[in-house]
């Protein structure tokens, strides 16, 4: 079984049309997750999150200047995205009036997921966060990200529940700078990201190791879909069984995909159910088979709201 986070105010949180991290996104894999009716998936509405919680990972002055920010009408740009590659556009992180209060059901998704696979019996939890997580800073937005979700989940289990270790995987074609700049100097938290480079934001290269807990594993662009299959099991699984994790969490970013217009990977649909179904027998083995996972990027609504449904399908699968 996985649990499954949502709440249509995450849908509302929009910063226009026109904006690839649109509203149509988490519209798409809803409707596909509902045509599919899967047996082993459960809907748990995401409940309010407080700003103390946020707290746990990102500064008050900042935290004081989103909800500052958030409009009565209309639309708030809070950061712009610099174009560094072919594949980006200098799209802007948005706040919309609805986003305050979607910033804080994303929050008090990732705490009750934490609550959910720490008191069973179910161990797998997918928290459809809107605006996603993985580039947020401690005191900055950056590409579409606010805050980040899964680091809040991180921190909360700690100090709720004492977990040691944690690991973080994530697979969304863009570096997870954010999580990076978080945990970096936290040897309790280990976090790999694979990713392309070169692209946006030009950072994730393998020489940043942080305290020694940081891996990346930057692809090229164009790399062909074995080869990436490759690379992920010689260096990404052996690095979590190494740390032998009591969470692993996931940033899911499902843009790798070969239909994603925004990089350049060669990824198919079934190719995150393997991924996740090796992440799901790691945890099985390490940490209770606790796993809980964010969503990232994914801009091609077809192959987002397939792949979704691909990866929530595994996870449920695999206890």
């Amino acid at each position: 079984m996985t649990l499954f986070f949502y709440h249509p105010t995450c849908e509302q949180h929009d910063p226009g049309a026109a904006h690839s991290e649109n509203k149509k996104r988490l519209t798409a894999i809803m409707s596909a997750l509902k045509a599919k009716n899967l047996p082993n998936l459960r809907f748990v509405e995401m409940p309010m999150g407080s700003r103390e919680t946020i707290e746990l990972v990102h500064t008050k002055d900042y935290i004081d200047f989103v909800f500052a920010s958030v409009p009565q009408e209309g639309y708030k740009e809070i950061e712009i995205n610099e174009i560094v590659s072919e594949h980006d556009d200098g799209e802007v992180t948005t706040l919309s009036p609805q986003s305050g209060e979607a910033l804080l059901r994303c929050a008090g998704g990732a705490v009750a997921a934490v609550d959910a696979v720490m008191k069973g019996p179910e161990t797998k939890a997918f928290c459809a966060t809107r605006p996603p997580g993985h580039h947020a800073l401690t005191n900055k937005a950056m590409g579409f990200c606010v805050f980040s979700n899964a680091a809040i989940a991180a921190r909360y289990a700690q100090k709720t529940y004492g977990i040691g270790k944690i690991v973080f995987v994530d697979f969304d074609v863009h570096h997870g700078n954010g999580t990076q700049q978080i945990f970096a100097n936290d040897p309790s938290v280990c976090a790999i990201s694979i990713h392309q480079l070169p692209l946006w934001p030009e950072s994730g290269f393998a020489h940043e190791t942080g305290c020694g807990n940081i891996l990346n594993v930057p692809v090229a662009p164009d790399t062909a879909r074995e080869d990436w299959l490759r690379i992920w099991k010689e260096k990404v699984l052996p690095r979590i069984a190494q740390e032998q994790p009591e969470l692993l969490i996931i940033n899911a970013g499902f843009d790798a995909h070969k239909d994603e217009p925004k990089a350049a990977q060669k990824l198919e649909t079934a190719d995150f159910i393997t991924l996740t179904r090796d992440l799901a027998t790691l945890a099985n083995k390490h940490a209770k088979g606790r796993v809980i996972s964010f969503l990232e990027g994914g801009y091609n609504l077809q192959a987002l709201a397939d792949s979704v449904v691909a990866h929530v399908t595994a996870l449920g699968e695999a206890d």
